[in-house]
């Protein structure tokens, strides 16, 4: 059993290290169900949705983790859903933001959202209070990577 997230399916502006980690999760717990499969093993990648715990307490101050504190998953509702899905599928997403990243990704192509979402940043408080302090790219003034 391995816990990924819905931030693995998805680009996410400073979280982008979180995000990686956790997409590698769920690439290496599918492949990994593959070859494991005909050994009897079951292997469980399971993506919920933001949890309610005191991981809000000391994260960063981001208006996007505000909100989704607003939609967490109790940590109680967990256990059942994660148990009750080993051996009956390899990937289980549980809550709203979950299956919403989930169902999102399949109406509209991963790298349209990616640009949209790399067009919109600049306009989000979070991503201009960044640029702000000095990160955050360079507010989207087009500036080419390197």
């Amino acid at each position: 059993m391995l816990t990924s997230s819905a931030a693995a399916a998805i680009a996410s502006p400073f979280t982008a290290l979180y995000a990686a980690t956790k997409a590698f999760v769920s690439s290496f717990g599918a492949s990994l169900a593959v070859e494991a499969r005909h050994r009897g093993v079951d292997v469980l990648v399971f993506h919920p949705s933001p949890v309610a715990s005191r991981f809000y307490d000391k994260a960063h101050r981001l208006d996007v983790l505000d909100f989704f504190k607003g939609v967490a998953v109790h940590p109680d509702a967990l256990p059942p859903l994660v148990f009750g899905s080993i051996g009956k599928t390899v990937w289980r997403d549980i809550g709203s933001t979950a299956l919403g990243f989930r169902l999102l990704m399949k109406v509209v192509d991963y790298n349209l959202m990616a640009t949209v979402t790399a067009l919109a940043a600049p306009l989000l408080p979070d991503f201009k209070r960044a640029v702000a302090a000095g990160g955050g790219g360079d507010g989207g003034k087009g500036k080419k990577a390197a």
